[in-house]
């Protein structure tokens, strides 16, 4: 362990050199089409998030043909979201999506019907220096004395896709999925998935950049955000693929303060499925519930800074689980878009992943570990901030990944 400490504190200053892609899907898009792409997602929302084309529908009988709906109303569905039946339904040119959606929720066969909203990032940059504080915050080095994860532990990055190339995460690389263009790599457009990733689970002792929390488990890109953008479709059907595709743990460092059925029915299909799902409050600094982070069963994650204090764009509520450093945070950054592939960022998005690689710990210690259980222990094990006990800012506390692992190995 001695080695693995001192590779961390000279290497965050180490320079970087090209390296080749080992991913296997083919067809890279240019920036020019990732904006062009982005810009088409933006166009189909209006100024209050809300599709203008497409809004979401779930049937009372799973077994309904979806053509005679379709001939029903004269629309098009444009898919059905696998494994949870949500029809994605052309809104008919004569209707605005308001009464379209009335009428639908007037069909005694509708289940339900709501609008597909606008879903983005919860980011907030500010580069600072380079140092990784936050390992030491939660005692990383105490639990990669148990534990360093293993490379049968999958941790899903949904989120804007990620650096395929980057040499601090390349080799435990899974081959993923990109939501926003089929057929085409989950690549990163705008360096928040690739932080995110570096965070989670960077590789640790390789004599070069940095170490994620998780540094043996591997990553499951998935791209629901093109430049940042995304809906609940994109996000809902990102996360049954990574369910389908082996996830131990999902990070969703994104979210919505629309509550919506669809990606609801998605959190149940993985919490069903035995796997844990982490996401975060928001950054506005509001007591405001956001969503997927607000749906039950989700472990939900605020932000706090170098000094243990809540960030000051930390959102709160008595729905938060526990919280993470949030504040400067340095990981990965894509090589294409930075001078070094490193820097630091801000946000409930980086704390996040921090709790999301610990639970990468945690299950790679204990396999079959449940969403309630991972809950639990990060809760009992936190360092408490704030009130005494339980509070609406930090929860049960800060996360300490030492405290966690001794508990597991303790058999608890």
């Amino acid at each position: 362990m001695k080695n693995f400490k001192l590779s961390l504190g000279i290497l965050i200053i180490s320079s970087l050199f090209s390296c080749s892609s080992n991913t296997v899907v083919s067809n890279e898009l240019s920036n020019e089409q990732n904006v062009e792409i982005s810009s088409s997602i933006n166009k189909n929302f209006d100024s209050n998030g809300i599709s203008k084309k497409y809004v979401l529908v779930k049937l009372k009988n799973s077994t309904s043909k979806f053509d005679i709906f379709s001939t029903k109303y004269q629309t098009k569905i444009k898919k059905v979201i696998p494994k949870i039946n949500v029809m994605v339904v052309e809104i008919p040119e004569t209707k605005t999506s308001q009464n379209f959606l009335q009428t639908l929720k007037n069909d005694k066969d509708v289940l339900f019907a709501e609008a597909d909203t606008k879903v983005d990032l919860d980011d907030f940059n500010d580069p600072m220096i380079n140092d990784q504080y936050s390992l030491k915050k939660v005692d990383a080095f105490s639990a990669w004395n148990i534990n360093q994860g293993n490379s049968d532990t999958v941790i899903a990055i949904i989120d804007t896709g990620v650096d395929l190339d980057h040499p601090d995460l390349k080799e435990k690389m899974l081959e993923g999925y990109n939501v926003i263009a089929p057929g085409t790599p989950p690549k990163d457009d705008v360096r928040h998935g690739t932080h995110v990733a570096g965070i989670a689970a960077a590789i640790g002792n390789n004599a070069i950049g940095v170490s994620g929390l998780a540094p043996k488990c591997k990553i499951l890109p998935v791209k629901v955000l093109g430049n940042g953008t995304g809906s609940m479709e994109t996000v809902s059907e990102g996360l049954i693929w990574a369910v389908d595709h082996g996830a131990d743990v999902v990070n969703m460092s994104l979210g919505t303060y629309t509550e919506n059925k669809t990606l609801g029915e998605s959190v149940k299909y993985a919490l069903g499925k035995n796997v844990v799902c982490v996401a975060t409050m928001g950054n506005d600094n509001v007591e405001r519930r956001r969503y997927p982070a607000g749906f039950a069963g989700m472990i939900a994650i605020s932000s706090t800074d170098e000094n243990d204090k809540k960030s000051s764009f930390s959102n709160y509520g008595n729905w938060i689980t526990v919280s993470a450093p949030g504040t400067n945070i340095l990981s990965t950054l894509p090589t294409y878009m930075s001078p070094n592939g490193y820097g630091k960022m801000s946000g409930t998005s980086m704390a996040a992943p921090l709790v999301t690689g610990l639970v990468g710990l945690m299950r790679s210690q204990r396999k079959g570990l449940s969403p309630a259980e991972a809950s639990k222990i990060l809760k009992e094990t936190a360092d408490d901030l704030g009130d005494t006990g339980f509070d609406n800012y930090f929860g049960s506390g800060r996360v300490n990944a030492g405290k966690a692992l001794s508990l597991l190995k303790k058999g608890k």
